[in-house]
């Protein structure tokens, strides 16, 4: 019979350490989740960031570079030992001190000898991100901040299943539901009023604590319209009062065009990078959760172009008065 060193038990002694409850303190408290493994903990590291995003029904946006494309060319363009800084440093590349605070960089790894994961970890801790490491054996590097849960288990196979138990634990430990099998058929759906003629009682945890934001015309005065891709004009009068105060009470998600992936580089910058350093200018980035080119569930959206959904008749209607009012 295989060895799978009691794991049951081991589990159980693993959540009740002091290094387990900090970690999940700090999962608790993260928005953003980077995931890193290689070898067979990349298959781990990859399945555990989908399923952190997708039960935790939005409130957690994880992440993992699994796809053999990025990898092999970031290696490409580094090397081995640093390929997986050089993503971080993508990945966080636009975001505000206060957001990489609610970052975590989650690695993984059997030996504790995984080059590219610990340069990672130690990139993390020296911009300001949380970090935390599932390990079979205790690394010797002493980074600062760094939260080590040591699983303890001589066998690949054994901490593998570890890591992969202990994250639906964290999700467990967030206040999520890790459901059934089954639980996601089309019956269960149809009970949830997923597909019905009825309009559906319940709604994503974050759409009532978002608020969508507008950047052009509602925050950024815009008065010359595209003009040469720039953000060159003064905030919208009361704009930044206003949003001091949403930011007590919502999450604000400010979307605009200008962050599209598809969008020409600006004086070498994306326009999510022009939007934050906008905001960052005039104190308003604290008050911001997110910059973003998709519309966000939320709670209300806030747009100078937006006509309120009533019917359809008074949609028409209020249509034609915006064609009329255009010179």
């Amino acid at each position: 019979m295989l060895n799978i060193e009691n794991i049951g038990n081991r589990f159980t002694e693993i959540i009740n350490t002091s290094e387990w409850k900090e970690l999940q303190k700090k999962y608790n408290n993260c928005n953003d989740i980077y995931v890193l493994g290689h070898g067979g903990n990349m298959g781990i590291a990859d399945h555990t960031a989908v399923d952190m995003t997708r039960l935790s029904n939005g409130t957690k946006n994880a992440m993992c570079p699994g796809s053999c494309v990025v990898a092999t060319s970031l290696i490409n363009d580094t090397n081995f030992d640093q390929w997986m800084v050089t993503w971080l440093q993508q990945r966080t590349s636009t975001k505000t001190k206060k957001q990489k605070k609610k970052s975590l960089v989650y690695g993984i790894s059997s030996s504790g000898r995984s080059r590219d994961v610990i340069n990672a970890l130690q990139w993390g801790s020296d911009n300001g991100l949380e970090i935390c490491l599932l390990t079979a054996k205790p690394i010797t590097e002493n980074i600062k901040g760094l939260t080590q849960v040591v699983l303890g288990v001589e066998y690949y196979h054994t901490a593998e299943c570890l890591s992969l138990l202990l994250q639906y634990q964290l999700t467990h430990g967030s206040g999520k539901e890790c459901p059934p099998i089954g639980k996601n058929s089309p019956e269960e759906l149809q009970k949830l009023n997923w597909r019905s003629d009825k309009i559906r009682e319940h709604c994503y945890p974050d759409e009532e604590v978002n608020i969508g934001v507008d950047f052009d015309g509602v925050l950024h005065r815009c008065s010359k319209g595209y003009y040469d891709g720039t953000i060159y004009d003064t905030p919208v009068d009361g704009a930044l009062e206003s949003l001091a105060l949403l930011a007590e009470k919502y999450n604000v998600i400010v979307y605009s065009c200008k962050a599209r992936p598809d969008r020409g580089l600006v004086n070498g910058k994306t326009g999510t990078q022009l939007v934050w350093e906008w905001l960052e200018k005039y104190g308003a980035s604290k008050y911001v959760t997110k910059v973003t080119a998709e519309k966000p569930r939320a709670r209300a959206y806030i747009d100078d172009k937006a006509i309120k959904f009533v019917n359809w008749k008074q949609v028409m209607n209020d249509l034609e008065g915006c064609n009329e009012e255009r010179p």
